[in-house]
Parts: structure tokens; sequence; C-alpha cells
């Protein structure tokens, strides 16, 4: 019996590396969005430790100008690292979208040649089904012949 053979299997192989690559993209994207959480999350505690700080520097009795200057110009930097940060994030958010949407082309493609595929692979098998079961009674018609002739 003879072996199938998909003739768009490079075609299949080649959606199937595209849809693999959409996937470690869109890993990656998610990679790099949990760190800009992460990055969020230290900037904010930094700042809020720093506002404390300014807070208890206020305190009657404790007045310290220049400290205080400083820590307000470096929460101030906090603050702008802050809004960087998500920033980032919605360029992240927007290309988190579109790579959403590549993967799920990819997918959509990738099922439509295994669809054709298993379609072709159907019709090779019932080829080769039909065709040894011709073989088979031509084998069988032979020998009844020979076997009629005796």
């Amino acid at each position: 019996m003879k072996k199938f053979r998909f003739q768009f299997e490079s075609v299949l192989k080649m959606r199937r590396h595209k849809r693999s690559l959409c996937r470690q993209l869109l890993g990656e994207i998610l990679q790099a969005d949990q760190r800009l959480v992460e990055e969020s999350r230290r900037l904010d505690a930094l700042r809020q430790e720093q506002i404390q700080e300014i807070r208890q520097r206020q305190e009657p009795g404790r007045v310290d100008i220049d400290a205080g200057a400083n820590l307000r110009s470096y929460v101030g930097q906090l603050q702008a690292q802050l809004r960087t940060v998500q920033a980032n994030r919605r360029l992240l958010e927007k290309q988190l979208t579109a790579c959403r949407q590549a993967l799920a082309k990819a997918e959509q493609e990738v099922k439509a040649m295994e669809k054709l595929s298993d379609k072709h692979r159907e019709a090779f098998q019932f080829a080769q089904i039909r065709k040894e079961s011709l073989e088979l009674e031509e084998t069988w018609a032979a020998t009844q012949q020979s076997g009629g002739l005796r």
C-alpha cells in the first residue's frame, strides 16, 4: 500500500511555524508586561515610602527643608518613571491585541490546512481501498476462470 503524502505539506509546516512564532511573541509580550507591572509596583511602593518620609520630616520640631526638597524632587522623579511605565504598558497592550489577532488568524490557517490534509488523506485511503478491492475481484475472477477450465 502506498503511503499518503499531503501535497501541501510544506505550506502546512510554514503555517504551523508562523503559529509557533506568534505564540512565542505573545509569551514574550506577556512577560514584558509582567515585568512592567512589577516595576510599577516597585516604583509605587518606593514613592509611597518617600511620601511617608516627607510626612515624618514635617512633624513639629523636625524641620529639614533641604531634605524635604530633595525627597519631593525624588518623589517627582518616581512619579515620572511611573507614568513612563504606564505608557509602556499601554503600548504593550496594543501589541498584545495585535499579536492575539495574528495568533487567531494563524490558528485558523493551520486548522484549514489540517482539514484539507484530512480530506486528502481520506480520499487517498478511499482510493487505495477501492484499488485493492478491484485487484482482489480481478484475482478472484481470474482464479474462478482458471478453476472452471480444469
